[in-house]
């Protein structure tokens, strides 16, 4: 996720291990157990291959040093709890290094459907599994590297702030098998993964150039949506993504 403040610099990540109380892992097992006959209907096939290859499909919050363990020796990244939600700079330096940031808090129960700060469940369950897939986790590695040119120019970082938004964190994608749910924002919460598909959101077909030019919100579901013809599209986009973000 790409708001608000860093962690400290002089200790910017938290320890992998983490003890989590009843209430937290009740909350994990809720959204889990919910997602879990849904998934199938609802998401790429990626996220749930992801899930079961990184021992996440349990009904309480998985160790972070066992995921990363599998997710290292699948596709070289690691997960990382971070003590506040990270900017542009972090959150970028981060991708380029291969890690994800983790926030490190479980969100209160009263906001299963949606909350508008990535905790565990949004950045744990929703992007990490993702990771597992080598393309997509290689596509994340040149996406930081690349933005990590852009720290002092505000308008063309914020063109890949608009681009990741769209399409990682908030993408459809149409599959021979249905419109299924690429993005890892949308993956995380019970409430938005029934709203992407009802109908209601406007959905519009990519466009590298309408994308990193589409603002969005961050304290209400998205109420415009792009659709990608395949999950091959974006990672082929990313010619066209330097050249519209350096114009």
């Amino acid at each position: 996720m790409l708001q608000a403040a860093p962690a400290t610099p002089s200790s910017p990540f938290m320890s992998t291990r983490r003890l989590f109380n009843a209430d937290e892992n009740a909350t994990w097992s809720a959204v889990v157990k919910t997602q879990r006959p849904r998934r199938a209907d609802q998401l790429v096939p990626m996220f749930q291959k992801g899930l079961v290859a990184l021992g996440m499909d349990g009904d309480s919050v998985p160790a972070l040093e066992d995921v990363n363990a599998k997710l290292m020796a699948l596709s070289g990244w690691q997960g990382v709890y971070v003590k506040g939600l990270e900017d542009g700079r972090g959150f970028y330096t981060l991708l380029k290094d291969k890690k994800f940031p983790i926030g490190n808090f479980v969100r209160d129960q009263k906001d299963l459907n949606y909350t508008p700060e990535p905790d565990i469940i949004h950045d744990l369950y929703g992007h990490i599994p993702f990771f597992a897939d080598q393309a997509y986790a290689d596509y994340c590695h040149r996406y930081g590297e690349f933005a990590c040119r852009f720290f002092d120019d505000a308008e063309r970082l914020r063109r890949l702030e608009r681009y990741f938004w769209f399409t990682i964190e908030f993408g459809l994608v149409d599959l021979p098998i249905g419109r299924r749910i690429f993005g890892a924002g949308i993956a995380s919460s019970i409430g938005e993964c029934v709203y992407a598909l009802s109908g209601e959101p406007e959905v519009v077909p990519f466009d590298v150039e309408r994308i990193c030019a589409q603002e969005f919100r961050i304290d209400q579901m998205q109420k415009r949506l792009f659709v990608l013809p395949s999950i091959e599209t974006l990672y082929a986009s990313f010619p066209k993504l330097m050249e519209v973000v350096q114009r």
